[in-house]
Order: C-alpha cells, then structure tokens, then sequence
C-alpha cells in the first residue's frame, strides 16, 4: 500500500521571482484535507524562504474553488484527540504564512470557506474574484473557528465585523469583501488570478527587506507608542544603510525606476 501523499495535489510554477502555489483537489473543492495538499503548501513554502531569487508567492485554488477548509465527513467520524492532531499540524501552515519574511498573496476565485478563509486571511493580500465568496462557516455545523481566524480576521476587518462573521456565518461576495478589508483588490469581472500576479510581480521587483520588516511589525500590532518607537528603532537604521535604500535614493534622483534587490 502506497500512502506518499500525491504529488499534484498541489501544482507549483516559478516565474519573474514569483513562486504559483495550485491547490488542485477540485473533488472536494480544494479541502485542506485532501492526501499532498497541507504538505505540498508546505513545501512550496519552505522553498519560498531557502531560495533567494524568489521574492514572493502566491496560494490559488483549481477548478473554480479556493479552498473549502476541512472535510466536513473527515471531521465528523473523528475523535477529539484525532482532531486535536489534524489541527495542531495545520498550525505550522499558518504560521509559516505569518512568520515568513516574503509575502505571500491569496487569489480567491469561487469559496473560500471556514479553514479557506482562514488561509486566505493568513496572506498578507488578498485578491477577490467576480467568482469569489469568503465565509467564517464553522457555526453552520455548530463548531468554532480556528485555522488562526482569532487573529487574522479582527486584524482585516476588526473585531465587531469579525464577531458577526464568526456568529452568524454570513456569506461575504468579493465587492463587499473588499469593502470592508477583508479583501485588497477586486477583480469585478473575471479571476482574481491575473491581478494577484501582477501585484506578486510588484512585489517581486520591490524592496524585500522593507516588506518583510512592515510585514513583522503589522504582526505585532497594535502597538503602544513605546512599542512602535522600540520597533522603528530596531529595524529601521539597518534599511536606511542598504543597498536597496541607495538604489531607492539614487532612482529618485535620476528620475527612473529603482532596481531592487541587489543586497
């Protein structure tokens, strides 16, 4: 018996210093559960952060779904302790989202449901589709959320918008979404996937080092005064004496686009 997690359950492109990571388990709508998801977006993860020449990542769904969250049938016949198991490894997938110095942008097309939302959210931007719909859908089936929605989801859009997510499960469409934050950008009239690329591809030319000293200092916020003056000070002198910070200045003054990334 072969139990080798699949190995396109997740489909992986490189270009222009972005790495595409496709969740391509359209049979249960991209469900976090599915054999070689959570260790295929492990893995193009960990890549993202060992290889220097690529500088940011996107996570996207296959077959007109962004992820479904958990197998609802899975979870169902599980015990509490199995439970406790499955969800303790899908920790590490947040945090590696979270903690990880380059960004990582979500192209949501079709649901992004209960765990979904909590991957999308997990991003640090979120592209919406004409197609996309995000729902905190744990209450429908008389669970709590997790997949780090205590944390990402107050942090997008607040905690009074994020209690009413939370208790009544409401269905949440891509113009609204980005309305209220939970979104970034809204591709009214197609997949979000184009416009997620090109921000990627924006991201990938732009200064690395800034992004991932905003991106760690927006995860400790808010901040008392003190804090953000102890986080400035601590990050900050270092950028001002890179490469990137020369490149910038000498750009400005030559009136053309900087060229970064050459610490």
């Amino acid at each position: 018996m072969n139990d080798k997690p699949p190995q396109d359950a997740v489909l992986v492109d490189r270009a222009e210093g972005v790495i595409e990571l496709t969740i391509n388990a359209p049979h249960n709508r991209n469900s976090l559960q599915s054999p070689g998801v959570y260790e295929g977006l492990m893995a193009g993860l960990d890549e993202l952060e060992r290889d220097s020449s690529l500088r940011a990542a996107i996570v996207t769904g296959a077959g007109g779904a962004f992820c479904s969250g958990g197998d609802l049938r899975a979870l169902a016949a599980g015990t509490e302790d199995e439970v406790r198991t499955r969800m303790t490894r899908n920790t590490w997938l947040y945090r590696r989202i979270a903690l990880a110095d380059k960004l990582v942008v979500a192209a949501v097309d079709g649901p992004a449901y209960g765990a979904g939302l909590g991957l999308a959210t997990a991003c640090d931007v979120v592209v919406a589709g004409q197609s996309a719909v995000f729902c905190c859908a744990f209450t429908r089936v008389g669970a709590m959320p997790d997949a780090a929605l205590f944390w990402s989801l107050p942090a997008r859009v607040g905690v009074a918008q994020a209690r009413k997510l939370m208790l009544w499960a409401t269905e949440v469409k891509g113009a609204e979404a980005a309305a209220m934050g939970l979104a970034d950008e809204h591709a009214p009239e197609g997949s979000a996937l184009p416009l997620a690329r090109k921000l990627a591809q924006r991201i990938a030319a732009g200064p690395a080092r800034a992004y991932g000293r905003i991106k760690t200092g927006l995860r400790q916020s808010p901040m008392s005064l003190e804090q953000a003056l102890s986080f400035q000070l601590d990050n900050a002198p270092g950028l001002f004496a890179s490469a990137d910070f020369k490149e910038g200045v000498a750009a400005f003054f030559e009136k053309r686009a900087p060229r970064f990334g050459r610490d």
